[in-house]
């Protein structure tokens, strides 16, 4: 009873430090936007959308959280634009200690750069054995679509990745954004052909060959 105890305090914790791990991650995101150029939430959540969104997902509640948190640390600062026959917005800037703090982040990469992969989809695949080939195949071209409607999000993105460089007077940042890119189409790619293979695999499987 106690080791079971044991085993879910560790579980929670370290739950938690991922988590924290995580938002701090969302932190130095939303700190590299604002180095930019000043924007409001929403600002932040369109660009957000159509530039990191392949690689780090983000909810309107979380941006606003870590918003807060960043502008009670002092890295951020905000005020309130009136607007005519609009209501009024609110605009995030970064403070120099924001800045520092972002770019000493940016600098220090981490030993272990390939990260831990966690994947639900792909723990349910392992012990499919459990389940019919047919309800296996039906998800496998479900996530094979999933894939290949990332794609085409990411030729969406990269077709506005120049006048994104432009908006923000920065059009060497579009580069850096395209190796990003170049990173997700890689990985929907290869995941794209790791369904087809496997739905041809079930379906010698079922003919019994």
């Amino acid at each position: 009873m106690l080791e079971n105890k044991r085993e879910l305090e560790i579980l929670y914790e370290t739950n938690r430090i991922n988590l924290e791990v995580r938002n701090l991650s969302l932190q130095y995101g939303l700190l590299g936007l604002l180095n930019y150029k000043s924007m409001t939430g929403y600002d932040l959540k369109q660009l957000f959308d159509n530039s990191l969104n392949f690689f780090w997902s983000a909810h309107v509640s979380q941006i606003y959280r870590e918003l807060n948190s960043l502008e009670k640390n002092g890295f951020i600062t905000s005020k309130i634009e009136p607007q005519e026959k609009r209501p009024d917005r609110k605009v995030y800037d970064i403070t120099q200690e924001g800045r520092e703090t972002f770019f000493k982040w940016l600098t220090k990469f981490p030993e272990q750069l390939n990260e831990t992969v966690r994947s639900e989809f792909v723990m349910r695949v392992f012990f499919s054995n459990k389940i019919g080939l047919d309800e296996l195949a039906y998800e496998i071209k479900r996530y094979k679509k999933e894939n290949e409607q990332m794609v085409d999000e990411l030729k969406n993105i990269e077709k506005e990745t120049k006048s994104y460089g432009n908006e923000i007077s920065s059009p060497e940042e579009s580069f850096f954004w395209l190796l990003t890119l170049k990173r997700g189409y890689a990985n929907a790619e290869a995941a794209i052909k790791w369904a087809e293979e496997s739905l041809k695999l079930i379906e010698d499987k079922k003919r019994g060959s």
